[in-house]
């Protein structure tokens, strides 16, 4: 009987040693918080690393500012955060998150549309007439959680200023929670509690989401960046280069607009516009940073070539900026 027990015993041991090598481990992943215009480059990039190493990458799409307060506020690990303003690292996440922020590529603003867009035939002429008549729909990104958002707000900001013009900034006058003050320069306060006007304005939480509205003909324009525009084989105007935040030379136009995202709140931020470069970082509690700088090594080398395929300029030099006391 003692017998039979110890080899019943023997048998379990086997049995549970061979589930143990046979139940499959899971496989270590870089996760990335990326904006969401950079999500298709960057899962292309992904998928061509997987291809390589054998290490998967999962990819979390969100607006840039939300992207970073995963980190910041909600607790939540990532490997790689990619943002389409690298100031947000920079004002942000330094010193305690990041240590430092790389500079790798730019986007301008443009207006999506469809060729069922009301006045799509006018758009090209005079998009400023076309965006704001009556019956026009138009879709911005949530300008608290997402850079094409703020961006958007700002540009029509430096317009309605370079025009002399601020009864004409259109999201003051029909976005309750976003206010401006014209002077010497600008600034766009922008409350957390936005209410637009639906029947003129449409706000999702980021660019990528107006997509579907706009090819299913539920808004007729949305601003968005070009690669995003590109990407999905919409037709565009490009927004004039004083406010589309593309061209370097109108930095100092750019910079006469500051915005207050979440205004009133403790997670008030004041942005100043300047020229579209989006960053990365490896943020210092990294679950896998060894995993992460690889991907980025790999992101440097197939970068360019993707990026500038799906519309959007890698830089010729990208650029480090690190934090110093």
């Amino acid at each position: 009987m003692r017998e039979l027990k110890a080899l019943m015993a023997i048998v379990i041991i086997a049995l549970l040693a061979s589930a143990y090598f046979l139940v499959p481990k899971p496989k270590k992943e870089v996760v990335v918080f990326c904006a969401g215009s950079l999500y298709a480059p960057l899962q292309k990039v992904a998928n061509m690393f997987e291809k390589e190493y054998g290490i998967g990458v999962r990819i979390e799409p969100s607006g840039s500012v939300l992207a970073v307060r995963k980190v910041t506020d909600l607790g939540k690990r990532a490997d790689v955060v990619a943002v389409a303003d690298y100031t947000l690292i920079k004002k942000y996440m330094f010193p305690k998150y990041a240590k430092w922020v790389l500079l790798f590529a730019t986007n301008k603003l443009v207006l999506a549309y469809t060729s069922s867009s009301k006045m799509s035939d006018l758009v090209q002429k005079d998009w400023l007439k076309v965006v704001s008549a009556k019956g026009v729909k138009i879709g911005i990104s949530n300008p608290n959680l997402d850079p094409c958002g703020y961006r958007s707000v700002g540009a029509l900001a430096l317009k309605a200023y370079l025009d002399h013009k601020p009864e004409e900034f259109i999201f003051e006058k029909y976005v309750k929670g976003i206010k401006a003050e014209f002077g010497k320069n600008v600034t766009v306060y922008i409350k957390t509690d936005l209410r637009p006007d639906t029947n003129k304005i449409v706000i999702r939480d980021k660019s990528v989401d107006l997509i579907s509205l706009l090819e299913a003909g539920e808004i007729d324009y949305a601003f968005e960046y070009l690669s995003v525009a590109k990407q999905h084989k919409l037709k565009y105007f490009v927004l004039p280069d004083e406010i589309n935040l593309g061209n370097p030379k109108y930095k100092h136009l750019y910079s006469k607009v500051t915005l207050v995202i979440n205004y009133g709140t403790e997670a008030q931020r004041e942005i100043r516009l300047k020229p579209i470069v989006y960053g990365l970082t490896i943020p210092t509690n990294a679950p896998h940073p060894e995993l992460a700088k690889l991907f980025v090594d790999f992101l440097l080398k197939v970068g360019p070539k993707v990026f500038n395929e799906m519309g959007m300029p890698f830089l010729e030099k990208p650029e480090v900026i690190r934090w110093t006391q």
